[in-house]
């Protein structure tokens, strides 16, 4: 039985290594082989003149008046031809290529440079006892011919090195598209998602790093879910002390006959109130980071969802002198759980009743477009500084100005209850006149067909 089956890891050293590897030896291979096929038919012309040559002046053939006369149905470059001369023993010529070109006869063996006929040549001297042979070539046809040569070596590499360095550009996106991807895969995560990043497609290199990276989302997963206890528990932990204190404040309301301690216990009353507000505010968000199932999607009708909404809240505009109402009102129908948009527009409503200075208007309106339905809370408060506005679902942040009642946490859970309901929830500053636009943007729930 076979045992399970390993996937192989990715090497980028290898697949590296493997590319260029591959890249280098098919450019020497095609240098090398144009070198060679460009040199060798400049040689060969080169080497074809050598054997007319010696076939022209072999033995004792006749001397030649002038240079390619004879064989002129060879073709070739006149200026390529060696200078051959041929003295006796006494100096006399016997024998010269091209009589219009005197070089001086030499008198010792070997090679030899040097200048005549208004040119530069080299000069190779044979001296016997009954002859002396003197071959010259001209120093400006080896010059070509080296020129040439180099040229003809040089042409492949220049041609193949900007085609290499594409193909090379090519070969590492290849080999880093892996990583790419990789990279995308943990910028496109969700914020809040703490599940391991996944290696199965991670070259054999990476895998340290992204292990570490792993090892820190399990550190941090676990950190928060401390802490997310730790709040829920807290949370728990005070709401049974702040109960019990409301109700010694209800006895001591009874017992306090005459009326002395009225403003006092109305104060510490207002302070349990908000305490407690607090409390079930930190619950709430510790249920929703804990990703607690929601309640069950049902049909939520959006204008009367808003009406409630404002009755809810009336009492605390009026207590602000805050004039609440609903300006619109279109017919408009979602599937989405009931509590969670309620939570959503309780804290926006009553985040703008709060920051809205007394004789302030508070308007509430429901529109439809298209597929989608828009709640927007409009107030006529200071707004929020742009430089502030970023911020303004984090917990605990408190736009200026900072004296008001709120204790940060409303948009934050507004924010948190949208995002588990897949609404969209902007802010943004009036245009008419100043003051906040908070905007719910849901979709509608599909028309049912007709029969």
């Amino acid at each position: 039985m076979d045992g399970p089956q390993v996937k192989r890891m990715t090497s980028i050293r290898r697949t590296a290594f493997m590319w260029l590897a591959g890249l280098m030896a098919t450019i020497g291979i095609c240098a090398a082989t144009t070198s060679y096929l460009l040199v060798r038919n400049e040689a060969s012309d080169f080497l074809d003149n050598q054997l007319r040559q010696i076939a022209l002046y072999v033995g004792d053939a006749p001397p030649v008046p002038a240079a390619g006369r004879v064989d002129g149905v060879v073709a070739h470059d006149p200026e390529d031809d060696f200078v051959i001369q041929v003295w006796n023993a006494v100096g006399q010529p016997l024998q010269q290529s091209d009589p219009s070109i005197a070089i001086p006869r030499q008198q010792a063996n070997g090679l030899a440079d040097i200048s005549a006929a208004d040119n530069n040549w080299r000069v190779y001297t044979l001296v016997t006892p009954d002859r002396t042979v003197q071959v010259s070539q001209e120093m400006s046809v080896r010059q070509e011919l080296a020129a040439n040569a180099a040229l003809q070596a040089a042409l492949p590499i220049a041609i193949l090195i900007p085609l290499s360095l594409l193909t090379l550009s090519w070969i590492i996106d290849r080999i880093m598209a892996r990583l790419n991807r990789l990279a995308f895969a943990i910028t496109s995560r969700d914020a809040a998602a703490d599940d391991p990043v996944p290696i199965d497609d991670v070259p054999a290199e990476v895998i340290p790093f992204v292990s570490s990276i792993n090892l820190l989302l399990a550190r941090l997963r676990s950190l928060l879910e401390r802490q997310r206890r730790f709040i829920s528990d807290a949370a728990h932990e005070l709401r049974t002390p702040l109960s019990a204190l409301q109700i010694q404040i209800d006895n001591l309301r009874h017992d306090d006959r005459d009326g002395r301690f009225a403003q006092r216990l109305s104060e510490l009353e207002a302070g349990i109130r908000r305490s407690t507000s607090l409390v079930n505010k930190l619950l709430r968000l510790a249920r929703y980071d804990a990703r607690e199932p929601g309640p069950a999607p049902r049909p939520v009708d959006l204008a009367q969802l808003a009406v409630d909404t404002i009755a809810r809240l009336t009492p605390l505009a009026g207590s602000r002198s805050i004039d609440l109402g609903i300006t619109r009102r279109d017919k408009a129908v979602t599937i989405g759980a009931l509590a969670d948009l309620e939570i959503i527009l309780d804290n926006l409503v009553e985040n703008a009743v709060l920051y809205t200075p007394p004789g302030g208007t508070v308007d509430v309106a429901v529109m439809v477009a298209g597929q989608e339905a828009r709640i927007e809370i409009r107030d006529t408060g200071p707004g929020i500084a742009e430089e502030e506005m970023p911020r303004v679902f984090e917990r605990f942040f408190r736009a200026m100005p900072q004296d008001g009642e709120g204790s940060g946490l409303g948009l934050a859970i507004a924010k948190a209850a949208a995002e588990r309901q897949g609404v969209r929830l902007t802010l943004a500053m009036r245009e008419d006149e100043p003051g906040l636009v908070a905007c719910l943007v849901v979709r509608l729930a599909p028309m049912k067909a007709s029969r």
